[in-house]
């Protein structure tokens, strides 16, 4: 219920950030809303994570809501880095030049343009290139990478026809390597 209420207060306060006026804060209109992407996401993560998951939750959060809910997944090198500007550059990129059917058809994973990053688009891709259900989560799966999804890239998803067993499965793959991943950023 604590942890509720922490979420309740930031979003509180996002909201106020947003209806008080962008224009008084610094930065173009997309770095604003990379850093309130990015800080909202690393106390949701870090809310979500619980006691033992709060770090990588934060992290996750963090880097993935930077690029605005369209990063659904990345590998750990750039969660340990956790460099948010690539995480943007990559939804920028995925954005003005998404992935299309005929390239998922011939990726070997989900990460169809390999930059690291799992976005969107390139789930919709392999959705619209007719791969199975199953097929999807093998090459989710075969990216090695570590999936969090926004409540607003569930829906995005949903809208694009890709299924509810894709959408929930998908935030499961790659234990092993969350695992492997907290145990690294607890050091």
């Amino acid at each position: 219920m604590r942890n509720f209420k922490v979420v309740q207060c930031i979003a509180i306060g996002l909201v106020a950030v947003i209806f008080t006026g962008c224009e008084n804060l610094p930065g173009t209109k997309g770095q604003q809303g990379a850093v309130i992407g990015g800080a909202t996401g690393a106390a949701t993560g870090a809310v979500i994570g619980g006691e033992e998951h709060r770090g990588l939750g934060a992290i996750l959060g963090g880097v993935l809501g930077a690029a605005g809910g369209y990063v659904l997944g990345a590998n750990s090198d750039k969660i340990l880095n956790k460099d948010a500007n690539e995480a943007e550059s990559a939804a920028r990129r995925a954005q003005t030049n998404p992935a299309t059917a005929d390239q998922a058809r011939t990726a070997r994973t989900a990460d169809v343009n390999a930059d690291g990053y799992v976005t969107l688009d390139e789930v919709s891709a392999m959705r619209d290139a007719g791969i199975s259900d199953e097929q999807m989560l093998r090459r989710l799966e075969a990216t090695g990478q570590v999936f969090e999804l926004t409540e607003e890239g569930k829906r995005i998803l949903r809208e694009r026809g890709v299924s509810e067993y894709v959408i929930t499965q998908m935030q499961a793959l790659n234990p092993q390597r969350r695992q492997t991943l907290m145990q690294q950023l607890s050091r």
